[in-house]
C-alpha cells in the first residue's frame, strides 16, 4: 500500500509540474550601445619604449589591466619593432617604419633578437641571442642601438577578425591598424 502511494503522489507531482501556465514577463530594458568597431571587431595598439637593462632581465613589459585594454585568451598578439624612420609626411614629421617580431640581427659574431611572449593578461618583449660559438650572449655587451631607447607597437587583434582576414599581412603593422581603423591618435602612449 505504501508503494502505491508513493507512486501515486509521485505522478501527481508530474502532472502538475508539467503545466504550461507559466506567463513570460515582459522584455527588459534595451542595453547601452556596444563601442564601434570595423565589423564589431575592435583592436587596440599600445607604444612601448624602454631600455633593455640587467635591472629588467632585458625584458620590456606590458600590462594590459594597466593600459585599461580587455583582452581574450582568444585574441591574438602582434609585436612589431621600431627600426628607423622614413621620409617626412606632409607636416614634415618622419614616418616610423616597424617590422614585426622575431627579428634578428647580426653583429660580427652575435646572433641578436627581439621577441615575445603573451597571455590575455601581459606581453613580454625580450633580447635573446647567441654567440658563434653557442654560448649565451652578454646583452650588457651589446652596442647601445640594439639595447637603449627601443620602441615596439602592441596590436591586440580580436581573434575573429585575425580568422576571417587571411588575406591580410600580419607582418605589415599598418595593413593591421587600417583593417582594424586604428589611426596614429588612437595609439596608447
Amino acid at each position: 500500500m505504501k508503494k502505491i502511494s508513493t507512486l501515486i503522489i509521485c505522478a501527481l507531482f508530474a502532472l502538475t509540474s508539467c503545466t504550461s501556465d507559466s506567463v513570460q514577463g515582459p522584455p527588459g530594458p534595451q542595453g547601452p550601445e556596444g563601442p564601434s568597431g570595423v565589423g564589431g571587431f575592435i583592436g587596440t595598439a599600445i607604444d612601448v619604449t624602454g631600455d633593455f637593462t640587467a635591472t629588467n632581465s632585458y625584458t620590456l613589459s606590458v600590462f594590459f589591466d594597466d593600459e585599461g585594454v580587455e583582452v581574450f585568451e582568444s585574441d591574438a598578439v602582434l609585436v612589431y619593432v621600431k627600426v628607423g624612420d622614413g621620409n617626412d609626411d606632409a607636416n614634415g614629421v618622419p614616418i616610423e617604419i616597424f617590422r614585426a617580431l622575431p627579428q634578428t640581427y647580426f653583429q660580427g659574431d652575435k646572433t641578436i633578437q627581439y621577441n615575445f611572449d603573451f597571455t590575455y593578461e601581459d606581453v613580454f618583449i625580450f633580447l635573446d641571442g647567441i654567440n658563434s660559438n653557442g654560448t649565451q650572449l652578454d646583452f650588457a655587451a651589446l652596442d647601445a642601438e640594439f639595447r637603449l631607447n627601443q620602441k615596439f607597437r602592441v596590436i591586440v587583434v580580436p581573434a575573429a577578425f585575425a580568422q576571417n582576414k587571411q588575406q591580410i599581412d600580419l607582418t605589415n603593422m599598418n595593413a593591421v591598424m587600417k583593417e582594424l581603423n586604428i589611426s596614429e591618435a588612437d595609439v596608447i602612449k
